[in-house]
């Protein structure tokens, strides 16, 4: 099978091919966003409602999330102590009962690994980004 193409069809192939591009990327951009927003941690919803998505060029995105604790629940973290910062003891209930405490050990969390599994399932639909952005373009 042989193809050819003159000068004409190729100048007009090139920015198909761009656009076809820049679809799929959207399409894998959005795609994770969403991901993100699904696979987190949804205990009170604030996590995975913070999840932001902005363009920052034709070919690039970024997704970003302003809670301080995103990494913890994915990465997870080792046991740390937990001391008062305003007061002289901690205050919580267990099980209705109001506990006080100077200090408590927390034993640690072990890490949901939601980030990863974002990327993985964006990445097994990378093959139907590119394929939406061809047809969008008929190509």
């Amino acid at each position: 099978m042989s193809l050819e193409i003159n000068d004409k069809e190729l100048q007009e192939l090139v920015p198909k091919m761009r656009r076809a591009l820049e679809t799929a990327h959207n399409l894998k951009a959005q795609d994770l966003w969403g991901n993100l927003m699904q696979e987190s941690p949804q205990n009170h919803g604030y996590l995975a409602g913070s999840w932001s998505l902005q363009q920052r060029g034709d070919l690039l995105s970024a997704i970003s999330t302003h809670v301080v604790y995103a990494l913890v629940q994915n990465d997870g973290s080792d046991p740390y102590e937990i001391v008062p910062k305003n007061a002289s003891a901690l205050r919580f209930e267990v099980n209705g009962q109001t506990i006080f405490a100077k200090r408590v050990q927390h034993p640690g969390i072990k890490g949901k690994q939601y980030i990863e599994r974002s990327i993985e399932m964006t990445e097994n639909r990378l093959e139907d980004f590119v394929a939406i952005g061809l047809a969008r373009e008929g190509l």
